[in-house]
């Protein structure tokens, strides 16, 4: 029988007992029931005696082991009630978490759609910026003398087309922009499936502002659909706009529609716009002078049917459009591009210090006076000109280019004396002989290249001044090829074929300056019946037989060269 004391261990026993381990060994204890443990009360002074004491005392303070084990407890014996609160506490934060981002999301698509205007649907280039726009259908509505829409010069159909298009509904609506003629650029811009149209110039005595142009637009339509007219209308707009960047104050008008019809093929409206700039009629001698002025409107036709020359002068003219003919009656710019497409340019007078021309599957034709440069370009165009070259004082080259290919070239060019005259009021001096050219110590130096393919060349230059380092170069294929030239030409020229010949002929016996001279070929000779090849040198001077430089080339076709 083991008889456990009772007697509570004193401070310096359960020292000791602490230290026994350390100064010497334990006995084991005996094999059967541990002895009986009491556990002391928990106080912070004597925590590390009292559940020290002993063999059997457990590894963790009595009161910290039974405080964690409630706690597991505790938190075991949460009630289902409690846990549904917490469960739906969390909910409800979650919800209103999400409930603030989906909320601040939703103002924020809200305010995105509300800045968004109406017409941002339409194809507007991105450096253009929109002043203010009108749909087709708050336009005012025109009426027309017309009761079908077949008869209208706008659409010109066929029996087969009017009898298909029978119900169609057609129409016309107006509206009427300014813009200030202060502005460095007056521009026309047009964008989308359905946009067409054409563009002029007018005048008119009523414009009350003088500095202001009015652009009057009609809008024609004829939708094949059934339903409501309103939508077509709704699907265009007119609109001020202004170009952002650039140089200067560049306003404009803008003619958009969608960009895809999404309709069939045989049900898109057909549009028509008919754009007017009516400029205010010159109160003075002087005519009204417009900084620049711009066109970017494809499939839109230019057409100019009075001599704008007695209205208007342009710094800057760029006419940009595509399968749409160009007509002018006159022109007069510092600057002038006219650019198209699938139609002809057709101009009856140009005035321009430089100029430049093209189009394709059509023909060029008119008259152009340049006073530096002019260039007409084109693929599969025919190209009928007539051209001044005049220089102003002090100039010393200018230069002409005719660029084509699968077609002819027609030219006449005429190469003037340096004149002080302006572009508003030119007058040519014809007397190709004149005294100031001849005393000039540098002489004026045109450049003429003309070149194509699968085509003839006709080149005639009756007008040269003496004394000019005239630089001419024709080239064609499949084509013969003949240049006339004045007897005031001096210097070289070169002549080459194959499978053809070339040839010269000799027509100016007569001394251009009035002075009695003989005119002398370099080799004394002409090329034989069936050469493919010839170079010589003709002059009235000596010193002057290797001024000018003429190169003709051809394959397959005759070169002929007329002195």
């Amino acid at each position: 029988m083991i008889i456990a004391d009772e007697t509570p261990p004193s401070p310096s026993k359960s020292n000791a007992t602490l230290q026994s381990p350390l100064l010497e060994p334990v006995s084991p204890p005996a094999y059967g029931a541990p002895p009986h443990q009491q556990y002391q009360p928990y106080n912070a002074a004597g925590s590390s005696a009292a559940y020290s004491s002993g063999p059997y005392s457990p590894l963790l303070p009595p009161n910290h082991a039974a405080n964690t084990d409630l706690e597991a407890n505790s938190s075991r014996r949460d009630s289902p009630a409690q846990r549904f609160w917490k469960a739906f506490a969390v909910a409800v934060l979650i919800y209103v978490l999400l409930g603030i981002f989906f909320g601040t999301f939703s103002i924020s698509v809200h305010s995105y759609q509300s800045k968004k205007r109406w017409y941002d649907e339409f194809p507007i280039p991105s450096d253009i910026a929109v002043i203010s726009c009108t749909r087709g259908t708050e336009m005012q509505t025109n009426t027309y003398g017309w009761s079908s829409p077949f008869s209208s010069p706008e659409f010109p159909l066929d029996d087969s087309a009017e009898n298909s298009l029978l119900s169609s509904t057609y129409g016309s609506v107006q509206t009427s922009l300014s813009l200030p003629l202060s502005s460095d650029t007056l521009f026309f811009l047009s964008r989308g499936a359905i946009s067409k149209g054409s563009v002029h110039i007018a005048s008119s005595p009523d414009l009350a502002d003088a500095d202001t142009a009015r652009v009057d637009v009609k809008m024609t339509y004829v939708d094949p659909r059934q339903g409501n007219h309103s939508d077509v209308l709704d699907q265009t707009t007119v609109c001020l706009v202004k170009r952002k960047g650039g140089k200067g104050k560049q306003m404009g008008v803008g003619l958009f529609s969608p960009r895809h019809w999404s309709s069939s093929p045989y049900l898109i409206p057909q549009i028509h716009y008919d754009v007017t700039l009516v400029l205010p009629e010159s109160r003075g001698p002087s005519l009204t002078h417009l900084n620049a002025f711009e066109t970017d409107l494809p499939n839109f036709q230019h057409v100019f049917s009075r001599s704008l020359d007695e209205l208007v002068t342009f710094g800057r003219l760029l006419l940009k459009g595509g399968n749409g003919l160009v007509s002018a009656v006159s022109l007069t710019a510092d600057n002038a591009t006219i650019h198209t497409s699938n139609a002809e340019i057709d101009i009856q007078s140009l005035k321009a210090r430089t100029a430049s021309l093209y189009t394709s599957n059509a023909q060029t034709k008119g008259h152009f006076t340049t006073s530096h440069s002019l260039e007409i370009n084109g693929a599969n165009t025919k190209v009928k000109a007539s051209i001044d070259l005049v220089p102003q004082s002090g100039d010393k080259e200018g230069k002409v280019g005719i660029k084509t290919s699968n077609s002819f070239i027609e030219a006449v060019i005429n190469v003037h004396e340096p004149s002080s005259s302006s572009y508003s009021g030119l007058s040519f001096d014809n007397s190709s002989a004149s005294s100031s050219s001849s005393s000039s110590s540098s002489p004026y130096s045109p450049t003429i290249s003309v070149s194509t393919s699968n085509g003839y060349i006709s080149l005639l230059m009756p007008l040269l001044p003496l004394n000019s380092a005239l630089s001419l170069t024709a080239s064609t294929t499949n084509g013969p090829m003949t240049a006339e030239l004045p007897a005031t030409y001096e210097g070289s020229y070169s002549l080459s074929t194959t499978n053809g010949k070339v040839e010269t002929e000799f027509d100016h016996t007569k001394d251009p300056a009035g002075l009695g001279r003989k005119r002398r070929l370099g080799s004394g000779t002409s090329p034989s019946g069936h050469s493919s090849m010839f170079s010589d040198t003709i002059y009235w001077d000596e010193k002057n037989k290797e001024m000018g430089k003429i190169r003709m080339k051809s394959v397959n076709a005759d070169v002929q060269l007329v002195l």
